[in-house]
């Protein structure tokens, strides 16, 4: 009987071990990736608000484009999610379209839209946030501000990246939140400056859907690292969307009351 039971007992470890030491690798990938997370979060916070101007040229196959400029306020929030207002002011079908967003940590966004034309505001339902964002390839959940809390995390790999090449992490971002309109992003990291030079997105099957990139990275305020261009393309069609960004200024003395439904009209003039 001691002979049987210590087999069994072997038996049991062995068919038990894989388990355990897969359950452990993906521990251990979740929390390296949350790691690296954590630290693109930790080494930008304090940057108190920036505005930037950015010129987006949308390209659709066979060569039709076309052209938006806007300006975008961003407030970081204490204890709360940041908010993000952008008001458009080219081309003039377009011009006074205002898009306000306050992310929340661990909780649906609150978003709002103002339509010139009707001089009313509409609140974005959850669900909506997936549609295009002013007919381009970012929609309206691309343009919210990223918030560490709202996503789960998997380290995927180290791999060579930039010129001259340097290693990158790539961790994949699933989101926690409902109504996402995606499955996970994955984003390579330059820990040169802890932010990304690409995310992939990739839809509720799986399916890659479009990816980022992000150039020409300028450090401001000592500490803050901003791309002066960022491309989205469809993984469908190979339509493109281009922002320039221009002008970026810190600690313009935006307020929360700045950015807010009410004053929305007053954005759009």
């Amino acid at each position: 009987m001691l002979k049987i039971s210590c087999c069994s007992a072997l038996l049991t470890t062995l068919l038990i071990a894989p388990t355990i030491l897969a359950s452990t690798g993906i521990t251990d990938k979740n929390a390296r990736g949350r790691e690296i997370a954590y630290t693109v979060d930790s080494k930008d916070a304090g940057y108190v608000d920036f505005v930037v101007v950015g010129k987006m040229t949308v390209k659709r196959p066979g060569g039709v484009s076309a052209t938006r400029e806007f300006e975008m306020n961003t407030l970081e929030v204490r204890d709360d999610g940041d908010k993000r207002l952008v008001v458009f002011s080219k081309p003039r079908d377009l011009a006074g379209f205002v898009s306000l967003t306050h992310t929340h940590p661990s909780a649906p966004d609150d978003q709002w839209i103002f339509l010139p034309a009707t001089k009313r505001s509409k609140r974005l339902a959850s669900r909506d946030k997936t549609g295009s964002f002013a007919g381009s390839e970012f929609s309206y959940e691309d343009i919210a501000t990223w918030e560490l809390s709202n996503y789960d995390y998997e380290f995927i790999r180290d791999e060579p990246c930039g010129e001259p090449a340097i290693t990158c992490h790539t961790i994949a971002n699933i989101p926690k939140y409902a109504y996402s309109g995606y499955e996970k992003l994955v984003e390579t990291i330059d820990p040169r400056i802890w932010q990304p030079v690409q995310i992939v997105y990739f839809d509720r099957q799986g399916r890659e859907l479009k990816r980022l990139q992000f150039f020409d990275y300028q450090q401001f305020e000592g500490k803050h690292w901003r791309p002066g261009r960022i491309v989205m393309t469809n993984a469908n069609d190979g339509s493109e969307s281009e922002i320039i960004w221009e002008n970026y200024r810190f600690k313009t003395g935006l307020r929360e009351s700045d950015l807010t439904e009410a004053r929305l009209e007053y954005w759009s003039r």
